[in-house]
């Protein structure tokens, strides 16, 4: 079952945890989806070096794509 903080994040509220520090706040308060941060922190290094690899390959390809495409 779904807890109430998990279907807020859900539905894009954010809830600062309780033990925030005050830069975590300030960051919050200035715009910063604190909610990212959190989801990279619960990875592992080699979880988020995947998903970095993931994206700089897709940034490559569509490079690529439009370099050809501006060829022609």
């Amino acid at each position: 079952m779904i807890d109430e903080r998990e279907l807020e994040r859900i539905n894009g509220l954010y809830i600062c945890p309780p033990d925030a520090g005050p830069g975590w706040r300030e960051a919050m308060a200035s715009g910063i989806d604190m909610s990212l941060i959190e989801s990279a922190l619960a990875q592992t290094p080699e979880q988020r070096l995947d998903e970095h690899q993931q994206v700089l390959d897709f940034a490559l390809e569509i490079q690529g794509k439009l370099t050809s495409d501006a060829a022609r």
